[in-house]
């Protein structure tokens, strides 16, 4: 069966461009995610699956069918609302139910207890179906919503940064959860967040969205370890990517990054595809576990020197700032390596660790 396709998807606010131009199709059953700051157009482009927003330009296609003029009712959609959007003078089992009042949803009363039930069930929450929502914690409250989307059984599951006003341990918790979930129900689903972790976790793949603009679509691992641009690099990761400015140089005929005296090779499978000259001035990034530091300089031009800014122990990471010039170049260490502040110390990377992007253009110029 069919998923969902969007062609050449636009939607303007009055002169406010919040979704551009989109092209993307999600599979069937597919747990799809779009990753994106705020005002990136994320729920816009949910809203408008749903029927909740009409589109500017384009058709979006649900199992064959464009659903552009279809009312949010005839769509079989169901979407988990950011802040929950509970009925606060309704138990829980009324509000799970509370679908089953539309005309073409009814069903007899026992048809609804059963449903209700065991979505009820199947959430851990059977237990607080004569409760109201004010007498829930934040993680019970998102259980009753997604209880109340799920026991429509949607063909298209809508979520919209469903675990993002739970605190990090119940947010964890749900993840885990909503990944457990994914095995039961049998539907495809389209989950929206600014958190690249729950991106990384949940998502069969992952659309990296921008001022209503695509980026990528690509699987988890090709997100964060072969990203398409500057933006999708620092889209992943926390501490986030380091960027240096560099530039190409050839000597004897092979390619080299130079930052200063500082001179990493350019990895052989790369250096005959790069115009020498046509990308002079780039931008290396480095993510901060891939650096390695020094105390003392074994070899000259082989590390970057490096002043120490701060050093923090948190956790089972140690994170360090270092300055560069006017650069700024984060790393993450062991945390029972202490640094003093203002101490020099040296950086190192693997060619094959580094990316190289155009500073015009912000290109992955090493994309494989």
């Amino acid at each position: 069966m069919p998923g969902i396709i969007f062609e050449n998807v636009s939607k303007y606010y009055k002169d406010v461009l919040a979704v551009d131009n989109i092209n993307l199709e999600i599979y069937d059953k597919e747990f799809f995610v779009i990753l994106g700051a705020s005002g990136a157009g994320k729920t816009t482009t949910l809203k408008m699956v749903a029927g909740i927003e009409t589109i500017s330009s384009g058709n979006i296609i649900i199992d064959d069918q464009i659903v552009n003029n279809m009312p949010p009712e005839a769509r079989n959609t169901s979407m988990v609302f950011e802040n929950y959007a509970l009925y606060s003078h309704l138990s829980v089992y009324e509000n799970i139910a509370f679908s089953f009042h539309a005309p073409k949803k009814k069903k007899s009363n026992q048809e609804i207890e059963n449903s209700v039930r065991q979505t009820a069930t199947l959430l851990g929450i059977d237990d607080l179906l004569h409760r109201r929502p004010s007498e829930l914690s934040g993680g019970q409250r998102q259980r009753v919503a997604l209880g109340r989307a799920l026991v429509r059984d949607p063909a298209v599951f809508l979520m919209d940064e469903p675990l993002s006003h739970l605190d990090a341990k119940i947010r964890n918790q749900m993840r885990t959860e909503l990944k457990n979930l994914r095995e039961s129900i049998n539907t495809t689903i389209i989950y929206v967040t600014h958190d690249f972790n729950e991106a990384l976790a949940l998502g069969e793949r992952i659309a990296v969205l921008d001022k209503g603009k695509i980026q990528q679509i690509d699987t988890p691992h090709e997100v964060f370890y072969n990203p398409a641009n500057r933006l999708c690099a620092e889209s992943f990761g926390d501490p986030p990517i380091n960027f240096i400015d560099g530039k190409f140089i050839g000597e004897n005929g092979d390619l080299y990054i130079q930052i200063n005296e500082f001179k990493v090779p350019v990895p052989d499978i790369y250096k005959y595809e790069l115009i020498e000259g046509k990308y002079k001035e780039v931008l290396i990034g480095v993510r901060p576990s891939n650096i390695m530091v020094n105390k003392s300089n074994p070899k000259k031009n082989l590390y970057l020197p490096a002043r120490v800014y701060t050093h923090e122990i948190i956790g089972e990471d140690g994170i360090l700032t270092t300055t560069f010039g006017e650069e700024w170049l984060t790393v993450l260490t062991k945390p029972d390596i202490s640094f003093e502040l203002e101490e020099m110390v040296y950086l190192s990377w693997s060619p094959e660790s580094m990316y190289v992007f155009s500073k015009n253009t912000g290109i992955n110029l090493l994309k494989k």
